[in-house]
């Protein structure tokens, strides 16, 4: 079983692989997993059509065993690394929150 780097606080795992395949539809989601390896649930990516000149997007986290979507960030534009980075930024600060909020 290959080893995970898990750098971060909260990783969106197969994310680079999204973005390096030219955003695939097949490859628009996976876990998100916490850095001490907790799995925390799922990410996607949903409504971008890559026919369309600037496809925008929105990211969506939905919790393990949940079927709702928890968090929700627009993207804007795919093609733009600074929007796409910013909307990342956004979901994955709502994530960490939640996550490290104390539980009642």
């Amino acid at each position: 079983m290959a080893v995970m780097d898990l750098r971060y606080p909260i990783n969106f795992v197969g994310y680079d692989e999204w973005v390096a395949s030219g955003y695939t539809h097949e490859l628009a989601g996976g876990d998100v997993i916490s850095r001490d390896g907790e799995f925390l649930g799922k990410w996607r990516v949903v409504d971008y059509d890559l026919e369309e000149d600037n496809p925008g997007g929105r990211y969506e986290f939905i919790l393990d065993g949940q079927s709702d979507v928890k968090f929700a960030e627009e993207i804007g534009v795919l093609d733009s690394g600074l929007r796409r980075g910013l909307a990342l930024s956004e979901i994955t600060r709502k994530v960490r929150e939640w996550h490290e909020a104390p539980q009642t």
